[in-house]
């Protein structure tokens, strides 16, 4: 017997046996099966994706401007927060009196005259 046949008898009688086992009464063995191997397929697709997730930031770390890309990255962020707080009210100041006023703080702090 080979062991594509073999592995296949071995298929059968675990059918076989499962249906046996659902057509009783529901024993607490079954159940307590049931849930072990459900537990087991939960934890295994979460450490696939952990897996995955590591694997990902394994690929960022190795990148040659992963400097510029945290500084995108904090750029963004900033953008976000200052939109996020505008959308919710938050901010004190209308929006084209700060943008008038971080337009000449940077062209002051260049040393060129405000125009």
């Amino acid at each position: 017997m080979s062991q594509t046949e073999h592995d296949q008898s071995a298929y059968g009688r675990e059918q076989g046996q499962q249906r046996e086992r659902a057509a009783g009464t529901g024993s607490a063995a079954a159940s307590l099966e049931l849930l072990t191997l459900l537990a087991a397929g939960v934890a295994d697709l979460a450490l696939d994706q952990l897996r995955q997730t590591a694997d990902r930031a394994q690929d960022a770390l190795r990148r040659a401007d992963l400097r510029e890309l945290l500084t995108d990255g904090v750029v963004e962020l900033r953008k976000r927060g200052e939109l996020a707080t505008r959308r919710a009210g938050m901010g004190d100041e209308n929006y084209l009196e700060t943008m008038a006023r971080r337009a000449s703080e940077r062209t002051t702090s260049e040393g060129r005259p405000c125009a």
